[in-house]
């Protein structure tokens, strides 16, 4: 008998409960019930470039409310948007470590769950609740544009801020503090993937034929013969490492552990050098790091033949030898 009388009394103590102590809405106005936090970014990996025009947009996403109960509102009221700190170019600038990014950021939001009117911040728009309402968290759903501003490209993960927030007129005049902030949640700049050409990974090097005199020198080694390796895309190399690695450790010549071994069948007593640009050696399985270089660029590297210990027997070989390429 007294469950219909309940309900409605448990739904008046709950909006009570939002307002100051003796308190009711006597007027038009907003009471803050809590804070509610839009997520920007949320995971997201954005590829930019120094080469991006200022203006570009390089992402545009949405965040959305959790539908708790943000204020509790009567009659016609006025939401206030507002953005927070400094906004060159309109767009509030989007740090890493503390650094300008090269890139800016706009919030708008869309009423109704996104079904309603669209409003850019800075923004001021009425909303009228009638009787009694409440504005919650999923009323509106958050868009946000990142854009290119001007100065260098900072990479990295974007400092965690908030960029703006939204709070409404209050019964007795002036305003509620702020219920909805928009906060950089995570959100990385990350450069375009670097490559290198198929066809140059998978190459076959002619290492020519040597007699024993050809071992007849202070390196007891064969001629260097030069080989590429070519860049098949990589838009934004300034800052960039490229990490190759040759075979793996398990292919060094025992008897000369910088020297790659050669198979069962083939020359004794020799062993396969590799070497960067400068002729240094490249021990087998050991990452060697050089300055990322732009598309159609080439690595240099060397290979030759060198003796690991006395008296080089002869023979003939083929020795693949794998390549790892790493852009850090």
């Amino acid at each position: 008998m007294n469950h219909g009388k309940a309900r409605p009394t448990c739904r008046l103590v709950a909006f009570l409960a939002a307002l100051p102590a003796g308190e009711t809405l006597a007027a038009d106005g907003c009471f803050k019930n809590a804070n509610t936090n839009y997520q920007i970014g949320q995971t997201a990996e954005i590829e930019v470039t120094n080469d991006d025009p200022p203006g570009k947009v390089v992402r545009e996403g949405t965040a959305i409310g959790d539908g708790s109960v943000v204020a509790s509102c009567k009659g016609d009221v006025i939401l206030d948007s507002s953005y927070l700190g400094v906004r060159p170019d309109g767009l509030v600038p989007l740090t890493v470590g503390n650094r300008d990014s090269g890139f800016g950021i706009e919030i708008y939001l869309t009423e109704n769950s996104g079904a309603g009117p669209t409003y850019t911040f800075p923004q001021q728009y009425p909303r009228s609740f009638g009787g009694g309402g409440f504005i919650r968290s999923d009323d509106v759903v958050v868009g946000y544009r990142v854009k290119r501003t001007d100065g260098p490209v900072r990479f990295g993960r974007v400092d965690q801020t908030k960029v703006a927030e939204q709070m409404a007129t209050a019964f007795m005049g002036g305003f509620t503090p702020a219920f909805r902030h928009m906060r950089i949640y995570e959100m990385w700049f990350v450069r375009p993937s670097c490559s290198i050409s198929a066809d140059t990974l998978d190459q076959t090097v002619p290492m020519g034929s040597y007699s024993l005199a050809d071992f007849k020198n202070p390196d007891r080694a064969t001629p260097w013969v030069n080989f590429k390796l070519k860049v098949s895309e990589c838009k934004d190399p300034i800052g960039l490492v490229a990490q190759f690695t040759f075979g793996a450790t398990s292919d060094a010549d025992p008897l000369a552990r910088d020297l790659f071994r050669m198979f069962s069948g083939g020359p004794t007593h020799v062993g396969l050098e590799i070497a960067n640009e400068a002729k240094r050696t490249i021990r087998p399985g050991r990452p060697y790091q050089a300055n990322a270089l732009a598309t159609g660029e080439n690595f240099e590297f060397y290979v030759r033949l060198r003796e690991s210990v006395p008296n080089v027997g002869g023979g003939a070989f083929v020795r693949p030898v794998t390549i790892r390429v790493d852009f850090l």
